[in-house]
């Protein structure tokens, strides 16, 4: 046996080296919060619309005029716009063959792109519809079922000879 002091048995760990548990907040009834915050965007929105009044009412007659001029020219120009876009379509559709429902875009360019991109699918060209094969009657009586005439007509007829 040796001299050496005998080494301390494992211990359960000492509670200053445990975590701790985070202190417990006070619960949040969320229900109450939202009722709250509910009343004061009401409180804000009452008080938005009060100062849209006041901001409208303080405006002069020629402000308010001016604001209406400036909404209609708005509208003018968009109702040209598409005017003018619907004359360019029906300009390339005459020029192209595509329908011009077909067409889309905003500038002439646009328009005239897309009608170059569609005028090669519209204009294909239909496949020709296969011939029947029919076995042509030689003579008046057909051929028996298996004889090699009726075999060779077949083959003709398909075009294998």
């Amino acid at each position: 046996m040796s001299s050496t002091p005998a080494e301390p048995a494992n211990t359960p760990a000492e509670p200053a080296n445990q975590p701790q548990a985070p202190a417990r907040e006070p619960e949040t009834d969320w229900k109450a919060q939202a009722r709250k915050w509910e009343e004061r965007a009401k409180e804000n929105a009452k008080a938005a619309e009060r100062l849209a009044e006041l901001e409208e009412a303080s405006k002069t007659e020629e402000q308010k005029r001016a604001e209406q001029l400036a909404e209609l020219q708005a509208k003018v120009a968009e109702y040209e716009t598409r005017e003018q876009i619907a004359a360019w379509k029906a300009e390339v559709a005459e020029a192209t063959g595509v329908p011009a429902a077909a067409l889309a875009g905003n500038t002439k360019e646009e328009i005239e792109a897309h009608a170059a991109t569609l005028k090669p699918l519209i204009a294909q060209p239909q496949p020709a519809k296969p011939q029947p094969l029919i076995v042509p009657a030689e003579g008046k009586t057909p051929p028996a079922l298996n004889s090699s005439r009726l075999e060779e007509s077949l083959k003709k007829a398909v075009g294998a000879i």
